[in-house]
């Protein structure tokens, strides 16, 4: 056999599995870049739709809010949605569904405004015991009034804080928001979590409007006349608004308070979370909100 040609063999030998081993690399690279460009428009994709879902969410809300101040400043005529908390619920196109629940403030209890009696007996009706609802109230009336006097039947001031090892004491001034309920140094996260959806600091009335009471515990309060001293109308004027909309991958949710006392600014709160909302039924006003939301 010819030197050249047992040469040529060799290097031929040996360019093949270079080759190869180059092809590998390449397709290799393929795949990743195939691959990174795959997530990517998944993620794309996910974001785009997470977006209209917002977009849904955040414009039922507005349309409802600018129905509920129309109807109150203007006498326009409104969409006739529940305000008990009852959730209604509306087919979209493209398989998506928004379920709506509204809820006028004076069906709940206003930290701020509610006499301690109403405290105590909302708290006993919700299923706190006699004990525990007496101390829960005045450590509420201590916690947003001004003085430093500890209410009797188990208030709480700075010392009382202190000795349950608490760094910090009673604001001594309105609450904020219904979440301050957990510095209550009786308050446990369980109690927080069960009692939020009865509060409010949106009903400066401080009565208790029984038609539009969400909680069963609460409306039975106030059927064994436990609450009904306290019965108010509502005056209309501060609603909670949830929105919720789905597609079968994801939902979005939406949360607002709305004044609609027709000075100063409608939209008193505008938050992307708050409870899920499920269930929902059927509910006339689906028809022009379903229009108005997928116009063209």
């Amino acid at each position: 056999m010819s030197p050249h040609r047992t040469k040529r063999e060799g290097e031929q030998g040996f360019v093949l599995p270079a080759v190869l081993a180059v092809m590998i690399v390449v397709s290799a690279a393929a795949l990743i870049a195939t691959d990174r460009h795959r997530t990517r428009t998944a993620v794309a994709e996910s974001q785009t739709r997470g977006l209209r879902l917002q977009g849904l969410a955040d414009g039922a809300a507005r349309l409802v809010a600018t129905g509920i101040v129309l109807e109150r400043t203007r006498g326009m005529p409104g969409l006739g949605l529940p305000r008990n908390g009852t959730a209604i619920a509306c087919g979209l196109p493209e398989g998506r569904r928004l379920v709506l629940a509204l809820q006028d403030q004076a069906g709940l209890i206003d930290l701020n405004a509610a006499p301690r009696p109403l405290l105590e007996a909302g708290f006993r009706a919700l299923g706190i015991g006699d004990a525990d609802a007496l101390r829960l109230a005045a450590e509420t009336m201590d916690y947003r009034d001004p003085d430093d006097d500890p209410e009797p039947g188990g208030g709480a001031e700075r010392p009382q804080y202190a000795a349950r090892g608490l760094s910090y004491g009673p604001r001594n001034a309105p609450f904020a928001s219904i979440d301050e309920i957990e510095r209550l140094p009786s308050m446990t996260p369980e109690r927080a979590a069960f009692l939020r959806g009865a509060l409010t600091v949106y009903n400066p009335g401080g009565g208790l409007d029984p038609g539009l009471v969400p909680l069963r515990a609460l409306a039975e309060g106030v059927a064994a006349d436990r609450l009904r001293p306290h019965a108010a109308p509502s005056s209309g004027q501060y609603v909670e608004i949830r929105a919720a909309v789905s597609d079968g991958r994801g939902r979005a949710l939406r949360s607002a308070i709305v004044s609609a006392s027709g000075t100063g600014t409608p939209v008193l709160s505008w938050q992307p979370d708050g409870p899920d909302l499920i269930g929902g039924v059927a509910h006339p006003a689906c028809g022009p909100l379903t229009a108005a939301l997928v116009r063209p």
